[in-house]
């Protein structure tokens, strides 16, 4: 717990020496609704867009002008994947059923277009830690169930996450916008689902998200400015 807390500090000493301008810019906090499904062994005939579960998410950003500016994101959620007729490979059986709880932590580089419109599209690419945790449809820790995995295969419950996303953004006015997100992360680790080297799907497990945010940017100025001209309107 002590490093990944020492690398969510790391991240955000990036993020705040990457944004550093001539002129501060106030800070943005986004608040996400979040969907997640994942891509592995216990969907390799498709169904990675069946079923989507619950999460939340929080960025933190500087409302900048800027192309490009630094965003930290961190998030929890789950995914919850079957597959009943997962057959024994080499006399182990792996599991049919696994259901994940996750959080991550990562700095992404997001680049904005068409800033000035009232609707705008982004991407973004960045690098991080994801946690997560698979069970059984009992809850207990599949980590420990050693049956359902080949001798000596043993993972940790930490991975790298290279979240890539897409997404659109709406002005509602100058401290409230709202957006809709796509983002796709590649892990480093094939065990997400608890299943690796009898899995049947080549590769390392993805999870893939849908996220809706409300961002609320701390700027009294552009607050107190946008007050005056809807009073003048109503003169």
């Amino acid at each position: 717990m002590k490093r990944i807390v020492n690398i969510a500090l790391l991240l955000l000493l990036c993020a705040s020496v990457a944004a550093q301008q001539p002129a501060q810019k106030p800070l943005r906090l986004g608040i996400g609704l979040m969907g997640t499904s994942y891509v592995g062994d216990l969907n390799t005939q498709g169904g990675a867009w069946e079923r989507f579960s619950p999460g939340a998410c929080l960025s933190l950003q500087f409302a900048s002008d800027h192309l490009l500016s630094p965003q930290l994101n961190a998030g929890f959620g789950r995914f919850v994947a079957q597959n009943r007729d997962l057959q024994a490979v080499e006399g182990v059986q792996p599991n049919t059923f696994v259901q994940t709880p996750f959080f991550f932590v990562d700095l992404r580089l997001k680049a904005r277009f068409l800033r000035e419109a009232m609707v705008h599209p982004y991407l973004s690419a960045g690098i991080g830690l994801l946690g997560y945790t698979p069970k059984d449809a009992d809850g207990n820790n599949l980590i420990d169930n050693f049956a359902t995995r080949q001798d000596g295969e043993t993972f940790g419950s930490m991975t790298a996450g290279l979240p890539l996303s897409a997404g659109a953004e709406l002005r509602v006015s100058p401290i409230l916008m709202v957006g809709l997100e796509y983002t796709y992360r590649i892990t480093t680790s094939d065990y997400l689902d608890n299943i690796g080297l009898v899995g049947l799907r080549d590769g390392k497990d993805k999870l893939q998200a849908l996220l809706l945010t409300l961002y609320v940017t701390f700027d009294p100025d552009a607050a107190r400015s946008n007050g005056v001209l809807r009073g003048r309107d109503r003169n």
